[in-house]
Formats: C-alpha cells, structure tokens, sequence
C-alpha cells in the first residue's frame, strides 16, 4: 500500500477508505522549477489546500493514467495544459513560459486528494507519480508535456567507480561534501541580455571563468526561480547554455554557484577539497604498440 504524503491525522485516510462508499477526489500537480520555485495546480474545479499548502485553480489539466508494476522501468505521464494569459508565471504567460524553456529541467509530482463530498474538509494525500521533465511543447492555447519517472536515472551504461582523471563527485553532494550555500554570490544585471538571451552583464569581480560549469538562479524579475547552467564567465560577463525564458533587464537580480571541471587543480586551487578528490590522474594513459 502506497503511503500517504499528507493526512489529517495518523491513519486517517486508511480508516476513511476503508469505510466511506463515495468518496470526492482531486488530482494535485507540483512543479518544481529548475531554480527551485514551487508551481501548484489543483486538477480539480476548485483550489484544495493541503498540509499549508494551496493548489491554486490556475491552468486546466488533463492528464494520461499512471500504473503500478513489478520490477524497474521508466514510465511517463503526459500532461496536457490549457490556459489563457491570466495564467502566468512571474508575469510571464505560462505558455509563453513553458515555449521559452522554463520546463527545462523541472520536476513534476501528482498526488490525489480525498474527501467525502465537495466542500468537506480533506481526509489525505497519497502519491502516484513523481519525475522530471523530458519533454514540452505549446501552442497557443495548450501545451503538452512528457514526464520521466525517476527511475530514468538508473539508466547508466557505467559502474558507479570509474578509474578517470577527472573527479567522480558532483559539486557540492554527499561525496563532495562542500556546502552550497557556503559558495553562493549574489549579482545583479548590469546589462540586458543579448538577442540569444544567453549573455548579460553584472558586476562580479571574480576571476575568468570561475562561474563556468556553475548554475545561476533568478530572485527578482520575470525569471525568478529558474536556472541555467553557466557556460562562461569573463570580467562580469555570464553566458549561459540554455536561454533565459524572458530576456534579462538591467537590475534582475540572481544567485551564483561556482562551477567545477573535475581536476585536481581546480579542487585544490579553488575548493581547497584535495581530501575527497576521487579522480586518479596518474593512472597512465593507455598506449598502443604498433
């Protein structure tokens, strides 16, 4: 039995569905941007509030069937949106949101809620998906988007120890052991972004490339709450991979996390983390005798 995520006391929903012959449900969307802000949508005709949290009546959703099996595989959920200009995500329309790539890299759970009729109070939650965003595509009066279960990412073709010159932590996990929050920076635009909405400028003093790998997250303006991965840094200048969904004006302002390239070097010169390098970059490389 699934365990509920929420319930309005202990036991509650499996005393309620045990006993109750009609019972009102709501399905209940969360979509957590790649920044970090949290979405809520209620699938339902009305808002639900659960465990302090409002699932707002924001776009309509449909939604295809979830299953349970025996064994590992990734299943998907496909999402269907429809929503006019009043829906909106910072002030941007959601629509315009998702086409810009504000999906890209977010992650989606569904959850039902329980009651015995409309207007009753909710008994409890329990989960049935979970996963991240594979795919989205809108138009302009919907959209529809692919969810990925976690279990995508078992889908590794290598052992989890490798012997590799570069370094086989991520930064700032578990192994790395480096605390995120202890490397953040604070930056404000300085500058618009570019025509591709990859490139702007701020004021930060550090050395070249020192953001480069890292992740920038919107606070204020229209791309609060959304991340990209940093492609370059030089003299106050961030070029990021993915595009911004809206263009950066000046004075956004955003969270900076350095980036790492796996090296020895980097880990000593920049992190003064040596202790948990787990690369091996005198491991000779392999030869050929001809």
């Amino acid at each position: 039995m699934r365990t509920p995520t929420w319930e309005a006391s202990v036991g509650a929903l499996a005393a309620f569905l045990n006993t109750t012959t009609q019972v009102y449900m709501a399905d209940l969307f969360t979509i957590t941007l790649s920044g970090g802000t949290v979405l809520r949508y209620s699938g339902s005709d009305v808002a639900v509030t659960v465990n302090s949290n409002t699932f707002a009546l924001g776009p309509a959703i449909t939604r295809g069937k979830t299953k349970l099996s025996v064994g590992i595989s990734v299943d998907t959920l496909s999402l269907n949106l429809m929503a006019d200009a009043s829906v909106s995500v910072n002030g941007v329309p959601l629509l315009a949101f998702i086409v810009s790539g504000g999906l890209d890299g977010a992650r989606v759970s569904l959850e039902r809620a329980f009651a015995a009729g409309p207007g009753a109070a909710w008994v409890g939650t329990l989960p049935l998906f979970g996963g991240r965003v594979a795919d989205a595509q809108a138009s302009r009066y919907a959209a529809a988007i692919t969810v990925n279960s976690d279990a995508e990412l078992l889908d590794v073709m290598i052992p989890r120890n490798v012997y590799q010159p570069g370094c086989g932590n991520t930064l700032f996990d578990g192994a790395c052991g480096l605390a995120k929050s202890a490397y953040s920076t604070g930056a404000t635009a300085t500058g618009a972004t570019d025509a591709a909405r990859t490139t702007f400028n701020t004021a930060l003093g550090q050395a070249a490339g020192y953001f480069a790998l890292g992740w920038a997250v919107g606070l204020t303006g229209p791309n609060a709450g959304v991340g990209r991965t940093v492609k370059a840094f030089s003299s106050g200048a961030i070029t990021t991979i993915q595009p911004w969904p809206t263009a950066v004006a000046i004075g956004d302002t955003f969270t900076m996390y350095p980036g790492c390239d796996k090296t020895r070097a980097t880990c000593i010169a920049k992190f003064s983390n040596v202790i948990r390098f787990r690369g091996h970059p005198f491991v000779p490389a392999p030869e050929t005798v001809t």
